[in-house]
Protein backbone atom coordinates (compact mmCIF):
# COMPACT_ATOMS: atom_id res chain seq x y z
CA UNK A 1 0.00 0.00 0.00
CA UNK A 2 2.77 2.08 0.93
CA UNK A 3 4.35 1.59 -2.91
CA UNK A 4 0.62 2.55 -4.22
CA UNK A 5 1.08 5.71 -1.90
CA UNK A 6 4.40 6.78 -3.46
CA UNK A 7 2.86 5.98 -7.17
CA UNK A 8 0.26 8.52 -6.51
CA UNK A 9 2.49 10.83 -5.15
CA UNK A 10 4.44 10.86 -7.98
CA UNK A 11 2.09 10.96 -10.17
CA UNK A 12 0.12 13.90 -8.74
CA UNK A 13 3.73 16.07 -9.13
CA UNK A 14 3.77 15.29 -12.50
CA UNK A 15 0.61 16.41 -13.05
CA UNK A 16 1.31 19.37 -11.17
CA UNK A 17 4.57 19.83 -13.61
CA UNK A 18 2.62 19.49 -16.55
CA UNK A 19 -0.14 21.96 -15.28
CA UNK A 20 2.31 25.05 -14.48
CA UNK A 21 3.60 24.70 -17.86
CA UNK A 22 0.37 24.54 -19.54
CA UNK A 23 -1.42 27.60 -17.69
CA UNK A 24 2.30 29.85 -17.86
CA UNK A 25 1.78 29.39 -21.77
CA UNK A 26 -2.03 29.37 -22.02
CA UNK A 27 -1.67 32.79 -20.31
CA UNK A 28 1.27 34.30 -22.72
CA UNK A 29 -0.57 33.45 -25.22
CA UNK A 30 -3.56 35.06 -25.08
CA UNK A 31 -4.28 38.75 -26.87
CA UNK A 32 -3.87 41.70 -24.92
CA UNK A 33 -1.17 43.08 -22.44
CA UNK A 34 -1.57 42.91 -18.88
CA UNK A 35 -0.09 46.37 -18.47
CA UNK A 36 -2.42 47.91 -20.78
CA UNK A 37 -5.18 49.08 -18.08
CA UNK A 38 -2.55 49.68 -15.82
CA UNK A 39 -2.04 53.46 -16.08
CA UNK A 40 -6.03 53.97 -16.48
CA UNK A 41 -6.60 56.83 -19.18
CA UNK A 42 -3.09 58.28 -18.37
CA UNK A 43 -1.03 57.77 -21.54
CA UNK A 44 2.33 56.43 -20.22
CA UNK A 45 5.80 56.83 -22.52
CA UNK A 46 7.70 54.10 -23.65
CA UNK A 47 10.37 54.46 -21.10
CA UNK A 48 7.58 54.00 -18.18
CA UNK A 49 6.42 51.11 -19.93
CA UNK A 50 9.83 49.42 -20.15
CA UNK A 51 9.96 50.05 -16.14
CA UNK A 52 6.59 48.81 -15.76
CA UNK A 53 7.59 45.55 -17.54
CA UNK A 54 11.10 45.18 -15.87
CA UNK A 55 9.28 45.71 -12.83
CA UNK A 56 7.06 42.53 -13.43
CA UNK A 57 9.88 40.65 -15.49
CA UNK A 58 7.74 40.74 -18.60
CA UNK A 59 11.06 42.02 -20.61
CA UNK A 60 12.92 38.85 -19.71
CA UNK A 61 12.58 35.73 -22.23
CA UNK A 62 9.67 33.73 -21.85
CA UNK A 63 11.89 30.46 -20.82
CA UNK A 64 13.75 32.81 -18.09
CA UNK A 65 10.32 34.16 -17.11
CA UNK A 66 9.13 30.93 -16.69
CA UNK A 67 11.83 29.37 -14.35
CA UNK A 68 11.68 32.24 -12.28
CA UNK A 69 7.55 31.42 -11.90
CA UNK A 70 8.20 27.53 -11.19
CA UNK A 71 11.21 28.49 -8.93
CA UNK A 72 8.48 30.86 -6.96
CA UNK A 73 5.59 28.47 -6.79
CA UNK A 74 7.55 25.58 -5.46
CA UNK A 75 7.85 27.82 -2.60
CA UNK A 76 4.37 29.02 -2.65
CA UNK A 77 5.60 32.34 -3.91
CA UNK A 78 4.31 34.07 -7.04
CA UNK A 79 5.01 37.41 -6.97
CA UNK A 80 3.71 40.63 -7.21
CA UNK A 81 0.32 41.39 -8.12
CA UNK A 82 -0.15 43.48 -11.10
CA UNK A 83 -3.03 45.57 -10.19
CA UNK A 84 -3.06 45.73 -6.65
CA UNK A 85 0.77 46.52 -6.70
CA UNK A 86 2.86 46.60 -3.74
CA UNK A 87 0.33 43.88 -2.73
CA UNK A 88 2.41 40.16 -2.82
CA UNK A 89 0.01 37.29 -4.81
CA UNK A 90 0.39 34.75 -1.39
CA UNK A 91 -0.99 37.23 1.51
CA UNK A 92 -3.88 37.88 -1.13
CA UNK A 93 -4.96 33.89 -1.21
CA UNK A 94 -4.36 34.07 2.25
CA UNK A 95 -6.83 36.94 3.19
CA UNK A 96 -9.24 35.27 0.65
CA UNK A 97 -9.14 31.66 1.96
CA UNK A 98 -11.54 32.04 5.55
CA UNK A 99 -14.04 32.92 3.42
CA UNK A 100 -13.96 30.64 0.75
CA UNK A 101 -13.19 27.82 3.11
CA UNK A 102 -16.65 28.43 5.12
CA UNK A 103 -18.38 28.94 1.36
CA UNK A 104 -17.19 25.95 0.29
CA UNK A 105 -17.36 24.00 3.41
CA UNK A 106 -21.00 24.45 4.31
CA UNK A 107 -21.47 23.38 0.81
CA UNK A 108 -19.51 20.19 1.22
CA UNK A 109 -21.65 19.45 4.59
CA UNK A 110 -24.94 20.22 2.74
CA UNK A 111 -23.94 18.00 0.06
CA UNK A 112 -22.94 15.18 1.97
CA UNK A 113 -25.43 15.24 4.66
CA UNK A 114 -28.72 15.64 2.99
CA UNK A 115 -27.77 14.91 -0.42
CA UNK A 116 -26.85 11.25 0.88
CA UNK A 117 -29.87 10.94 3.07
CA UNK A 118 -31.80 12.00 -0.03
CA UNK A 119 -30.32 9.74 -2.39
CA UNK A 120 -30.81 6.93 0.19
CA UNK A 121 -34.25 7.51 0.88
CA UNK A 122 -34.94 7.89 -3.08
CA UNK A 123 -33.32 4.34 -3.67
CA UNK A 124 -35.50 2.96 -0.62
CA UNK A 125 -38.52 4.20 -1.55
CA UNK A 126 -37.78 3.55 -5.29
CA UNK A 127 -40.47 4.20 -7.95
CA UNK A 128 -42.83 5.97 -5.44
CA UNK A 129 -44.11 9.44 -6.08
CA UNK A 130 -41.24 10.73 -3.49
CA UNK A 131 -38.58 9.41 -5.62
CA UNK A 132 -39.91 10.50 -8.98
CA UNK A 133 -40.77 14.03 -7.66
CA UNK A 134 -37.05 14.17 -6.38
CA UNK A 135 -35.55 12.95 -9.55
CA UNK A 136 -37.61 15.83 -11.57
CA UNK A 137 -36.31 18.78 -8.96
CA UNK A 138 -32.77 17.39 -9.24
CA UNK A 139 -32.24 16.98 -12.61
CA UNK A 140 -33.73 20.46 -12.74
CA UNK A 141 -31.17 21.44 -10.24
CA UNK A 142 -28.69 20.27 -11.57
CA UNK A 143 -29.52 21.56 -15.09
CA UNK A 144 -29.48 24.97 -13.62
CA UNK A 145 -26.63 27.44 -14.16
CA UNK A 146 -25.83 28.43 -10.97
CA UNK A 147 -24.91 32.66 -11.67
CA UNK A 148 -28.73 32.23 -13.21
CA UNK A 149 -30.04 30.56 -9.82
CA UNK A 150 -28.13 33.11 -7.82
CA UNK A 151 -29.65 36.15 -9.39
CA UNK A 152 -32.89 34.97 -9.29
CA UNK A 153 -32.15 33.97 -5.31
CA UNK A 154 -31.38 37.83 -4.77
CA UNK A 155 -34.08 39.25 -6.84
CA UNK A 156 -36.62 36.96 -4.57
CA UNK A 157 -35.16 36.68 -1.22
CA UNK A 158 -33.06 40.03 -1.16
CA UNK A 159 -35.01 42.23 -3.66
CA UNK A 160 -38.87 41.50 -3.02
CA UNK A 161 -39.03 39.69 0.14
CA UNK A 162 -36.18 41.26 1.90
CA UNK A 163 -35.53 38.20 3.42
CA UNK A 164 -31.39 38.33 3.39
CA UNK A 165 -28.78 40.25 1.99
CA UNK A 166 -27.64 40.55 -1.08
CA UNK A 167 -23.93 40.31 -1.04
CA UNK A 168 -20.79 41.14 1.22
CA UNK A 169 -20.56 38.64 3.89
CA UNK A 170 -21.48 41.00 6.65
CA UNK A 171 -23.17 44.00 7.34
CA UNK A 172 -20.99 47.39 6.74
CA UNK A 173 -23.56 49.47 9.17
CA UNK A 174 -22.76 46.57 12.19
CA UNK A 175 -21.74 47.92 15.43
CA UNK A 176 -17.92 47.74 16.01
CA UNK A 177 -18.91 46.55 19.50
CA UNK A 178 -21.51 43.73 18.53
CA UNK A 179 -21.38 40.68 20.44
CA UNK A 180 -19.90 37.37 19.20
CA UNK A 181 -23.56 36.01 18.91
CA UNK A 182 -24.86 39.15 16.91
CA UNK A 183 -21.87 38.39 14.35
CA UNK A 184 -22.53 34.68 14.12
CA UNK A 185 -26.10 35.50 13.77
CA UNK A 186 -24.84 38.22 10.63
CA UNK A 187 -22.36 35.78 9.16
CA UNK A 188 -25.33 32.96 8.51
CA UNK A 189 -27.12 35.25 7.40
CA UNK A 190 -25.32 36.44 4.63
CA UNK A 191 -23.68 32.71 4.20
CA UNK A 192 -27.36 31.51 3.19
CA UNK A 193 -28.02 32.54 -0.06
CA UNK A 194 -24.70 31.89 -1.93
CA UNK A 195 -24.25 28.40 -0.07
CA UNK A 196 -27.70 27.78 -1.45
CA UNK A 197 -26.85 28.82 -4.42
CA UNK A 198 -24.24 26.26 -4.99
CA UNK A 199 -25.58 23.75 -3.12
CA UNK A 200 -28.95 23.42 -5.37
CA UNK A 201 -26.68 22.78 -8.27
CA UNK A 202 -24.28 20.23 -6.72
CA UNK A 203 -26.27 18.64 -4.66
CA UNK A 204 -28.32 16.98 -7.03
CA UNK A 205 -25.05 15.25 -8.00
CA UNK A 206 -24.90 13.86 -4.93
CA UNK A 207 -28.39 12.29 -4.79
CA UNK A 208 -27.87 10.43 -7.62
CA UNK A 209 -24.83 8.83 -7.22
CA UNK A 210 -26.37 7.80 -3.88
CA UNK A 211 -29.21 6.32 -5.40
CA UNK A 212 -27.63 4.43 -8.18
CA UNK A 213 -25.25 3.50 -6.18
CA UNK A 214 -28.19 2.20 -3.40
CA UNK A 215 -30.04 0.59 -6.07
CA UNK A 216 -27.22 -1.80 -6.63
CA UNK A 217 -26.17 -2.76 -3.62
CA UNK A 218 -30.25 -3.78 -2.15
CA UNK A 219 -30.34 -5.85 -4.86
CA UNK A 220 -27.52 -8.02 -3.58
CA UNK A 221 -27.78 -11.60 -1.68
CA UNK A 222 -26.24 -10.26 1.81
CA UNK A 223 -28.75 -7.30 1.95
CA UNK A 224 -31.60 -10.11 1.69
CA UNK A 225 -29.80 -12.29 3.93
CA UNK A 226 -29.76 -9.83 6.49
CA UNK A 227 -33.55 -9.19 6.08
CA UNK A 228 -33.96 -12.76 6.17
CA UNK A 229 -32.29 -12.97 9.61
CA UNK A 230 -34.73 -10.60 10.74
CA UNK A 231 -32.32 -7.31 11.23
CA UNK A 232 -34.58 -3.86 11.74
CA UNK A 233 -34.93 -2.45 8.31
CA UNK A 234 -33.00 0.91 9.53
CA UNK A 235 -30.46 -1.48 10.59
CA UNK A 236 -30.36 -3.62 7.40
CA UNK A 237 -30.54 0.21 5.04
CA UNK A 238 -27.71 2.48 7.29
CA UNK A 239 -25.47 -0.29 8.28
CA UNK A 240 -25.39 -3.21 6.07
CA UNK A 241 -26.43 -1.43 2.38
CA UNK A 242 -24.90 1.95 3.10
CA UNK A 243 -21.76 1.20 3.85
CA UNK A 244 -21.61 -0.53 0.99
CA UNK A 245 -22.78 2.08 -1.26
CA UNK A 246 -20.40 4.46 -0.32
CA UNK A 247 -17.60 4.13 -2.68
CA UNK A 248 -19.06 6.02 -5.46
CA UNK A 249 -19.72 8.97 -3.16
CA UNK A 250 -16.16 9.01 -1.99
CA UNK A 251 -15.22 9.56 -5.36
CA UNK A 252 -17.66 12.64 -5.46
CA UNK A 253 -15.78 14.34 -2.34
CA UNK A 254 -12.70 14.47 -4.24
CA UNK A 255 -13.68 16.19 -6.86
CA UNK A 256 -15.53 18.58 -5.21
CA UNK A 257 -12.54 19.59 -2.26
CA UNK A 258 -11.61 22.22 -4.80
CA UNK A 259 -14.92 23.86 -3.96
CA UNK A 260 -13.38 23.77 -0.39
CA UNK A 261 -11.24 27.13 -1.29
CA UNK A 262 -12.15 28.09 -5.29
CA UNK A 263 -15.91 27.93 -4.92
CA UNK A 264 -17.57 29.01 -7.71
CA UNK A 265 -16.15 31.97 -9.59
CA UNK A 266 -19.79 33.26 -10.78
CA UNK A 267 -21.55 32.63 -7.47
CA UNK A 268 -19.09 34.51 -5.61
CA UNK A 269 -18.74 37.53 -7.94
CA UNK A 270 -22.80 37.50 -7.84
CA UNK A 271 -23.18 37.96 -4.44
CA UNK A 272 -19.80 39.78 -3.89
CA UNK A 273 -18.12 37.12 -1.32
CA UNK A 274 -15.03 38.04 -0.34
CA UNK A 275 -13.55 34.41 -1.06
CA UNK A 276 -11.11 33.74 -3.97
CA UNK A 277 -13.32 32.70 -7.05
CA UNK A 278 -13.99 37.14 -6.22
CA UNK A 279 -10.42 37.36 -6.39
CA UNK A 280 -9.71 35.07 -9.69
CA UNK A 281 -12.28 36.70 -11.64
CA UNK A 282 -10.41 39.90 -10.84
CA UNK A 283 -6.95 38.81 -11.58
CA UNK A 284 -9.37 37.75 -15.03
CA UNK A 285 -10.91 40.59 -16.13
CA UNK A 286 -7.62 42.77 -15.17
CA UNK A 287 -5.00 40.14 -16.63
CA UNK A 288 -3.15 39.91 -13.84
CA UNK A 289 -0.74 37.66 -14.70
CA UNK A 290 0.35 36.56 -11.26
CA UNK A 291 -2.52 36.69 -9.23
CA UNK A 292 -4.25 34.44 -11.88
CA UNK A 293 -1.73 31.85 -11.79
CA UNK A 294 -1.38 31.80 -7.91
CA UNK A 295 -5.47 31.18 -8.18
CA UNK A 296 -5.17 28.60 -10.91
CA UNK A 297 -2.33 26.75 -9.26
CA UNK A 298 -3.82 26.03 -6.00
CA UNK A 299 -6.80 25.04 -7.47
CA UNK A 300 -4.85 22.58 -9.74
CA UNK A 301 -3.15 21.42 -6.38
CA UNK A 302 -6.59 21.06 -4.85
CA UNK A 303 -7.56 18.93 -7.85
CA UNK A 304 -4.76 16.35 -7.81
CA UNK A 305 -5.46 16.27 -3.74
CA UNK A 306 -8.71 15.44 -4.32
CA UNK A 307 -7.67 12.93 -6.76
CA UNK A 308 -6.05 11.09 -4.17
CA UNK A 309 -7.96 11.64 -1.11
CA UNK A 310 -10.83 9.84 -3.40
CA UNK A 311 -8.39 6.50 -3.79
CA UNK A 312 -6.99 6.49 -0.28
CA UNK A 313 -11.11 6.92 0.69
CA UNK A 314 -11.91 3.88 -2.09
CA UNK A 315 -9.26 2.32 -0.52
CA UNK A 316 -10.75 2.47 2.80
CA UNK A 317 -14.15 1.78 1.91
CA UNK A 318 -14.15 -1.01 0.25
CA UNK A 319 -11.82 -4.39 1.46
CA UNK A 320 -11.86 -6.16 -2.47
CA UNK A 321 -9.58 -2.94 -3.74
CA UNK A 322 -7.84 -2.98 -0.41
CA UNK A 323 -6.30 -6.69 -0.83
CA UNK A 324 -6.54 -6.55 -4.36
Amino acid sequence: MSRWILRRLLQGVITLAVVMVLLFLLMRLTPGDPLGGIAGDRLMSPEEMQLLRARYGLDQPILQQFMTFARGAVQGDFGTSIHRYPDRVGPLIRDRLPASILLGGTVLLLNFTIGIGLGVLQAVHRGSRFDRWLTRISLAAWALPSFWLGLVLIAVFSLTLGLFPAGQMQDPLLPADAGPLTRLVDLLHHLALPALTLSAVSLAAGMRFQRTAMLEVLRLDFVRAARARGLPERRVIWVHAWRNALSPVVTLLGLWLPMLVAGSIYVESIFNWPGLGSLAAEAISGRDYPLLLGTAMLTSVLVVAGGVIADLGYLLVDPRVRDS
